[in-house]
């Protein structure tokens, strides 16, 4: 005998995943774009500028993620979504870098979390991406989980063989009510 009830039950719970799942990738590829540079006097919890012309700067320690006070680049801070009403969700979705201190490889940490940075990337929360001879002027599609406004900050480290070599960048975000 086939139990009618049970495999409608999962019948059921597959449809609503896969409708959760066709909403998302909807959402994600159907989505205004907001793209964020540096806040000429940023705060505790307001990093970021929406449509800023000022980039972002991360600095390297030599073969290392830099290390010293203010080498990560302060990118989102809390007050600095939604930058659309209503939103209660964003992802970062691209960066774009602008200029660096030389053409050689690179990798961007990029930290996400609402506690402090050390907290976040000690938990795991971050991604890396690697920008090969600091190419200038392509969109580099970043992979990160959906953070909640108001409450996640956004962070990027800079790795470089050289010390002290800076990297310039902008970011861009998407937002969702859900």
């Amino acid at each position: 005998m086939i139990d009618k009830t049970g495999t409608l039950r999962r019948l059921y719970s597959l449809l609503i995943v896969t409708e959760q799942e066709a909403y998302e990738t909807e959402n994600h590829l159907h989505n205004r774009e907001r793209w964020f540079g540096k806040l000429g006097a940023q705060t505790a919890t307001d990093w970021g500028e929406e449509a800023s012309l000022a980039p972002y700067r991360a600095i390297s320690g030599a073969g290392i993620f830099g290390a010293d006070a203010n080498d990560e680049a302060l990118v989102l801070g809390t007050d600095d979504t939604p930058a659309m009403a209503g939103m209660t969700r964003f992802d970062p979705h691209r960066l774009e870098v602008t200029a660096a201190s030389n053409a050689t490889d690179w990798v961007l940490r990029l930290i996400y979390g609402s506690g402090t940075m050390a907290e976040a990337e000690g938990d795991g929360q971050y991604s890396d991406v690697m920008v090969q001879e600091a190419r200038k002027g392509s969109p580099i599609d970043l992979m990160v989980p959906r953070c909640p406004t108001g409450e996640c900050q956004i962070w990027v480290r800079a790795k470089n063989a050289t010390n002290n070599a800076w990297i310039d960048f902008f970011m861009g975000i998407h937002e969702y009510v859900r």
